[in-house]
């Protein structure tokens, strides 16, 4: 591994020298403000792995704010409609009555998106739920399926009048936001006396064993990659006590599980050992070489479809196109049209192309791409659904 002087000191100890685990490049639609090629690094110090982003905090707010896919509940996570995301999103309220006994507790979900959480807090009595989210259309949509009090803001920027709470949850959120430390100080700032934060994460040390796209987790949004020891030492770092630590997996997709690892930890003025990680670099460089054989297959693949045709239709603009766009030959073949079915994508330009609707397609002899791998079954649904006779084509041959 290659050893470089980080642009973003580490977020967990500070550190300011790290070593390469992997460079990845993104096409990027037009007016993305994060950057389009990235460093993946672990911290000489403590083991944490995470983006050497140039980009800063007030970046990714403004991303989130403005660009968020959670803002559709029909095509994101979050929100508890499919019954796969309502069973992740109900067994979590479950976890949180062990630390909140008492359903008049008054509890602040983090980057609660379109209120699917809220929702199932609520249905199991708690009365007093709260969130807070960047993008105002999630915010909207959470007051719509009476989530309770939901207001616009991020972790750099709280409302003043928010108040104070007895626990504070944040569900897949910290593997979003550059500056940790300071956010975790400013919520631990918002708890009560013997308050509570929960963390739930992607476990990037078993990102290898749920592999399903190439480099699906190094993505400009996942800009921090925590295993149990990591997300500890975060906890440890910024004064609070780990009082119970689990895995589990959760559904990225239908039938498409996914690792998560977290933590309930307690606000503490003790000092906290950080212990160093070495087994996450190992994990994570295990991750990066069975990547880059499924990406090899992918770029194969690709290559033998544009041989027998002169143009193609991209259905999937998502973490997995700005990869190939970049990395494989699908950047160099002759694109008719890009598709996607989160709304927040329609009428943007990528690669030169303005990303439309499914809808906006009519049958014809040009092929169907499906780039995505952990969608593509809902995406052969509804390019089904609209009667499209075109040839659809798999990026793999078992997808």
């Amino acid at each position: 591994m290659i050893s470089k002087k980080l642009l973003r000191a580490c977020p967990v100890c500070g550190t300011s020298s790290g070593r390469v685990l992997h460079s990845q490049k993104f096409a990027l639609s037009e007016g993305s403000p994060l950057p389009g090629e990235t460093d993946y690094v672990t911290c000489d110090n403590c083991g944490f792995c995470f983006a050497d982003t140039t980009a800063g905090q007030s970046t990714y707010d403004l991303y989130y704010a403005e660009m968020s896919k959670y803002a559709d509940s029909a095509t994101s996570t979050g929100s508890g409609l499919s019954p796969w995301d309502a069973l992740r999103l109900t067994q979590l309220a479950n976890q949180v009555t062990s630390f909140a006994p008492l359903r008049t507790s008054r509890l602040l979900d983090v980057g609660c998106a379109t209120g699917g959480l809220l929702s199932a807090l609520r249905d199991i009595g708690y009365s007093n739920v709260c969130g807070i989210d960047p993008s105002p259309a999630c915010v909207e949509a959470a007051h719509d399926v009476r989530a309770g009090d939901v207001w616009t803001g991020t972790l750099s920027d709280l409302p003043e009048d928010i108040g104070t709470f007895d626990g504070i949850l944040l569900s897949h959120v910290m593997e979003h936001v550059r500056d940790l430390s300071s956010a975790m100080l400013r919520l631990r700032e918002k708890l009560k006396p013997g308050g509570w934060i929960y963390i739930e994460v992607p476990d990037a040390s078993r990102y290898a064993d749920f592999l399903v796209a190439p480099f699906q987790d190094f993505n400009t949004e996942h800009i921090n990659h925590f295993s149990s020891a990591g997300l500890a030492n975060l906890c440890r770092a910024c004064g609070f006590a780990p009082e119970l630590e689990g895995t589990k997996h959760i559904f990225s997709a239908k039938d498409v599980p996914y690792p998560a690892v977290f933590c309930f930890a307690r606000a503490s003025d003790l000092p906290q050992e950080i212990v160093r990680d070495y087994e996450l670099p190992l994990a994570l460089t295990k991750y990066a070489d069975l990547s880059r054989t499924t990406m090899d297959l992918i770029d194969r693949q690709i290559r033998d479809h544009l041989t027998g045709h002169p143009s193609i239709i991209v259905w999937g603009v998502g973490r997995l196109t700005m990869k190939l766009l970049s990395d494989t030959c699908l950047g160099r073949a002759q694109i008719e049209a890009f598709v996607d079915g989160n709304p927040i994508n329609y009428g943007k330009t990528l690669h030169g192309h303005t990303i439309r609707r499914g809808s906006d397609l009519v049958s014809s002899c040009t092929p169907i791409l499906v780039c995505s791998l952990i969608n593509s079954i809902a995406i052969h649904d509804v390019i089904s659904q609209n009667g499209l006779t075109n040839p659809v084509l798999p990026l793999l041959a078992n997808s």
